[in-house]
């Protein structure tokens, strides 16, 4: 039995062009200017290739904007500066139907109606 020594070629479609190595590719238009231009599925997106400055810059924001989020993660929950007469309302761990009411010190178990009011029940 004989040995393929070559790897097989690619079924190539005859209606579907090939795609390209990389999404993005690069041109001059006719007036001289540099323009990138990314292509994912259908859609095509062609912008001004940014100088080096440009790019030395944006990556310097983008790693501002990093190390800013990953800063910000390690933290819990989220700051509400809300009055202390403003409801709070979180999920009943127990019946997913019903929400908890925190106003103050006081947690009332209730749901809301048609028109969005808040009614208490009884466990």
């Amino acid at each position: 039995m004989a040995k393929h020594t070559q790897a097989p070629k690619p079924i190539v479609s005859a209606t579907e062009a090939t795609p390209p190595a990389s999404p993005m590719t690069q041109r001059i238009t006719a007036e001289g200017k540099a323009m990138t231009v990314v292509t994912m599925g259908n859609v095509t997106v062609e912008v001004p290739t940014p100088s080096a400055s440009e790019l030395k810059e944006r990556l310097a924001e983008s790693q501002r904007v990093m190390r800013a989020f990953a800063a910000a993660l390690p933290k819990h929950g989220v700051r509400l500066n809300l009055p202390p007469t403003t409801p709070l309302y979180e999920a009943d761990s127990k019946d997913p139907t019903l929400v908890i009411r925190k106003l103050g010190k006081t947690r009332t178990l209730g749901r809301f109606d048609k028109n969005g009011r808040f009614i208490q029940v009884k466990r």
